[in-house]
């Protein structure tokens, strides 16, 4: 199995956070899901460089919901200095129309309607194009990354058709943090 990105969770992860695990890996092309369980840092290391992954993205979890995104850089050995902070996850499940588990996604492009830092992050990150029209994507792609202003941003992922995929998620801000 190759990916550039292992997807994981904190220890004892909520429904919500592993469902959201699981979209992400299922419309992300290049990311692959490590179960967590009680697996040690290290563990988790091993298992990410055995996949050929070059960063873990971690999805942390706080009081039965997701609550930061963090990624570690395999390569240099370090955290990345920044921590995207989630301040709300919309599931499939809260959808007003029925929304199915699509195929796994086998291309993917960044839509950053507002040009922020956000966008840079996914791109360094996940290695999508990044482009800001979201008309130049439709039906050209398997997953439409979109982000959108809103409190913070709002990443929602589409498909070819622009109608939702996968969960969506709001990040209220990215926390840069000083990394020794």
């Amino acid at each position: 199995m190759s990916c550039r990105v292992a997807l994981t969770t904190s220890r004892s992860p909520s429904k919500i956070t592993l469902e959201l695990v699981n979209d992400l890996a299922n419309s992300l092309p290049g990311v692959a899901k490590i179960v967590r369980g009680k697996k040690s840092f290290m563990a988790l290391l091993e298992e990410a460089v055995a996949c050929g992954a070059r960063y873990i993205a971690f999805v942390w979890d706080r009081r039965g919901m997701p609550s930061a995104l963090l990624f570690y850089d395999i390569g240099r050995r370090a955290w990345k200095p920044y921590m995207l902070r989630i301040s709300g996850v919309r599931t499939r499940r809260d959808f007003p129309v029925f929304v199915a588990r699509r195929p796994p996604a086998r291309s993917a492009v960044i839509v950053d309607l507002t040009r922020g830092e956000l966008g840079d992050i996914f791109a360094e990150v996940f290695q999508y194009p990044i482009l800001y029209d979201l008309d130049a994507v439709k039906g050209r792609f398997d997953t439409v990354v979109l982000i959108k202003k809103g409190e913070g941003y709002v990443v929602e992922f589409l498909g070819p058709d622009l109608g939702p995929r996968a969960s969506s998620l709001k990040i209220k801000k990215v926390i840069y943090r000083c990394i020794d």
